[in-house]
């Protein structure tokens, strides 16, 4: 990639503010890079669903914002194609691209937890399973999805529905606070922060509709639920020859439970699937 090879020779790294219309200085790749050549770059540009495999000419791993702001701002200059992922669990691969950039925000996995206040701030590199043992062992929850390699930042940032969705809502509904890099001026990019009292528009915006459209998550603070045990049952029956029955009776009694009682069924072709999980806070 010229462009990109061109912009890590230079010395100076992306500015991080800029007047609209600014030019930045020429952006220098940081982080931990992997490109084609290198022998872990087979793994590393591999989504989980293996249809849709594409080839970047450069991944960056990422181990703080500026490392973020610096890519974007190269892709920007150099006007590359950029891709962003955190679980890499973008079912049609779109957190991948071909021939540019992609950030990966994977290894942003820093943890702040205020047990008074329960406010959590996490980098937006943990998955689904990490951030529910980390908050688990100070007896405090989140709304997360099923599937524990799921980033959590992906899942927050598309709405977030979970087993304890009727209990404490979606994930997003706990989000109030995210640090998000944004593109500035011309060809910049900075650091910005969302919350109630800080581009709270932005914020608003993140909670539900902000995956790949507005910035790039690098942290994200939520507002957690006590949550000192969970009961969990799993049903099966063998085939498929209750379904109605089986059906029929969740669809009946799901709506009215109690609300701290989240659960799903999964049809398969030799079996149902019937899973409960009970929350007391």
């Amino acid at each position: 990639l010229p462009g990109v090879a061109a912009a890590e020779a230079a010395d100076a790294s992306a500015v991080t503010e800029g007047a609209e219309g600014a030019k930045c200085k020429p952006a220098k790749l940081t982080g931990r890079i992997v490109r084609p050549d290198d022998r872990g770059y087979a793994s590393a540009s591999l989504g989980w669903d293996e249809l849709f495999t594409h080839y970047p000419l450069v991944i960056v791993f990422a181990q703080n914002p500026q490392d973020v702001v610096n890519a974007l701002t190269g892709a920007r200059q150099h006007d590359v194609a950029l891709g962003v992922r955190s679980g890499r669990h973008s079912l049609e691969g779109w957190s991948n691209v071909d021939n540019g950039i992609v950030i990966d925000i994977s290894e942003l996995k820093s943890v702040h937890i205020d047990t008074a206040s329960r406010i959590a701030t996490v980098g937006a590199g943990l998955s689904q399973l990490e951030a529910v043992t980390t908050l688990a062992k100070k007896d405090l929850a989140v709304t997360t999805g099923t599937e524990g390699t799921v980033g959590l930042s992906g899942a927050t940032l598309g709405g977030g529905f979970g087993f304890l969705t009727r209990y404490l809502g979606m994930a997003c509904d706990s989000l109030v606070g995210a640090e998000v890099v944004v593109a500035s001026g011309a060809e910049c990019a900075k650091v910005v922060k969302a919350d109630l009292n800080h581009n709270s528009d932005l914020l608003w915006a993140l909670r539900g509709a902000g995956n790949g459209n507005f910035g790039i998550v690098t942290s994200l603070t939520y507002k957690a639920a006590p949550l000192k045990s969970v009961t969990y049952v799993q049903a099966t029956w063998a085939g498929i020859g209750d379904l109605h029955g089986v059906f029929d009776a969740w669809q009946r009694t799901a709506p009215t439970s109690d609300n701290r009682l989240g659960t799903q069924v999964e049809i398969h072709r030799n079996q149902i699937l019937l899973f409960s999980v009970l929350a007391e806070g």
